[in-house]
């Protein structure tokens, strides 16, 4: 298999994964003794704050790939595979829902540890996302939600799904929450919208990673910018 062979068979989100592995992995660090020693290098050549912080980067890396896979096996599969039954469609909705939080939630910790600037703008944009709104009210808040109605107001609110309206692919899933509100939404426009605001910030976070940790040339850095303009080529497609 050639490379180009190989990142074509990834998807996006796996791609610029790979770049900030190899920014974990290609990060100089030089003149340590000590395990520790290592550690307080490596953390601050990264220029995070803490000397654990090279694990919080894994560990969010490693969390958006996982979800991705859950993602990514939704836009294969849909809600329903082979057994036609109601528990599988809620455990597929529940769980790419939740899938979408973590990954969402994973960005955000990658745009605070590469101090992407205008974080409070960025979290506020991916959590006014729909897909978001959907989750909370059908996988985590569905028999509490709190509605703000504005002037420091809210309200609670309990939603329930109506499961006449689950198909394969969530098409026209309504939502109707305790004061007699419906809501109709199509899974799949609301999934495409928040993936490509995920593949846009992790485009940011690359490219900084990159400029600014990478100013020199090298066969390292050639490798993660190789990848870095093959998925933006492949998102302009």
């Amino acid at each position: 298999m050639t490379q180009e062979e190989y990142l074509n068979s990834m998807c996006k989100i796996e791609i610029y994964c790979e770049i900030l592995l190899g920014v974990l992995r290609y990060i100089p660090v030089k003149n340590y003794q000590t395990e520790e020693e290592y550690k307080i290098i490596l953390n601050r050549n990264l220029k995070f704050e803490n000397t654990d912080d090279d694990v919080r980067l894994r560990a969010c890396i490693d969390l958006i790939e996982d979800s991705e896979f859950a993602i990514s096996e939704f836009y294969k599969n849909g809600l329903i595979t082979t057994s036609n039954r109601n528990g599988e469609m809620y455990l597929r909705l529940y769980g790419v829902l939740n899938a979408v939080y973590l990954q969402m939630q994973s960005t955000i910790e990658l745009i605070e540890l590469f101090k992407i600037p205008n974080k409070k703008k960025i979290v506020s944009e991916l959590k006014a996302l729909k897909i978001i709104d959907v989750r909370n009210k059908l996988g985590a808040h569905t028999p509490n939600y709190t509605n703000v109605i504005g002037h420091g107001k809210s309200k609670t609110e309990s939603y329930r799904l109506g499961r006449s309206t689950m198909s394969k692919w969530g098409n026209g899933l309504k939502i109707a929450s305790s004061h007699g509100s419906i809501e109709e939404f199509e899974l799949i426009p609301l999934m495409n919208e928040f993936s490509g605001r995920i593949e846009y910030y992790l485009d940011l976070i690359s490219d900084k990673a990159l400029k600014s940790l990478f100013p020199n040339s090298s066969e390292n850095k050639d490798w993660m910018a190789h990848r870095l303009n093959f998925v933006r080529n492949k998102r302009i497609k």
